[in-house]
């Protein structure tokens, strides 16, 4: 789950060129443009990450009443990617003080420094409104012997870079579109978004994608207790940024239910290969290259424009890239901040 209000401190200020009443910080990986002189360095704040939803009826979230909105029946503001003075802004940060239902004291504690205080402050994760032919008929929860994907951002994990980690990644392009999920356990087959189980209904995309595709059959007769997880991408989804002409499912992870573990890339490759020998069809997400870290040497800004490019279609850009250690144990996003400025209002 994402953490979207957490206590960080501010690594580093900088000027921005031709601006009075504003710098630029960097937050423990992320870069945020503050009031000029409310922060030092080694000053902590609460931080909010993008996508997280203010709510305005909070005092302390009202001089950004000019970019309210309505969401979920509540007042409030969508964090998002934006460029002020030339300069790339994630998130919000503002100073402890104005927050004293956090106990300063308590923050000594290192469980607490890395909690989410998200909930105290009326604070949520702002989501897209899906269209009904994602949304289905609810079977019910997500199942809970499944992992859902979400994806850590790299501004999360800067000591991920800083250690040099030697280890093999697989780089994936990261398509934009819905999170689905197909299953076999223990003779039972479904389909999932990113929330909930779905019932079989005529007008629903993702089952009738699994049908098209003949998955169900092919996992059944394979027998293996395992999720297919992936991104339905196409028309009607996400404003088609791809510029496809219908609808497709793409494959980036298999889930072994069994083990309740990602399969590495080799195991989920051989995997894939099977379910095709079976008579599915069997799309995945476009393989960029297989690496290490160590040729970014440990710099972020390094990960964010390697981020940037074209995508499935190449007249496209990517949203971004995603990095999986090839054992499965790892992985992260690195979002495109120019495809995130371009497409601020999802």
């Amino acid at each position: 789950m994402r953490k979207l209000a957490t206590v960080r401190t501010v690594d580093t200020i900088r000027p921005i060129p031709g601006a009075d009443a504003i710098e630029c910080a960097v937050v423990e990986g992320w870069t945020v443009v503050i009031k000029k002189g409310e922060f030092a360095v080694g000053d902590r704040g609460l931080f909010f990450e993008i996508d997280a939803f203010l709510p305005l009826d909070d005092p302390r979230f009202a001089f950004l009443e000019k970019s309210a909105i309505t969401w979920n029946e509540r007042r409030g503001v969508r964090l998002r990617t934006m460029k002020l003075r030339g300069q790339i802004s994630q998130g919000l940060i503002l100073p402890l003080s104005q927050f004293a239902e956090i106990d300063a004291l308590a923050l000594a504690d290192p469980a607490l420094r890395q909690r989410d205080w998200a909930a105290l402050f009326g604070v949520e994760k702002w989501e897209p409104v899906i269209p009904a032919c994602l949304s289905g008929e609810v079977e019910g929860a997500f199942p809970s012997f499944i992992a859902k994907t979400d994806q850590e951002r790299i501004q999360n994990l800067p000591e991920v870079l800083a250690a040099g980690d030697a280890h093999v990644f697989e780089v994936t392009v990261k398509l934009d579109g819905s999170s689905m999920t197909v299953f076999h356990n223990a003779g039972a087959l479904g389909v999932c978004g990113r929330n909930w189980q779905l019932r079989e209904t005529a007008g629903n995309s993702l089952w009738r994608v699994a049908r098209q595709d003949r998955l169900l059959e092919a996992l059944a007769t394979l027998g293996r207790n395992v999720a297919l997880q992936g991104e339905i991408i196409g028309e009607g989804i996400q404003g088609n940024p791809e510029k496809l002409r219908g609808q497709a499912f793409h494959v980036f992870d298999v889930f072994d239910i069994d083990r309740s573990s990602y399969c590495g890339m080799e195991e989920r490759s051989a995997l894939l290969d099977l379910l095709r020998e079976l008579g599915a069809t069997v799309r995945t997400v476009p393989l960029l290259e297989v690496t290490t870290l160590d040729r970014f040497g440990g710099s972020m800004a390094e990960v964010l424009a390697f981020a940037e490019g074209p995508s499935l279609n190449p007249a496209c850009a990517r949203e971004g890239l995603v990095f999986k250690r090839l054992d499965g144990g790892l992985s992260f996003k690195a979002i495109s901040n120019s495809y995130l400025l371009k497409h601020s209002d999802r």
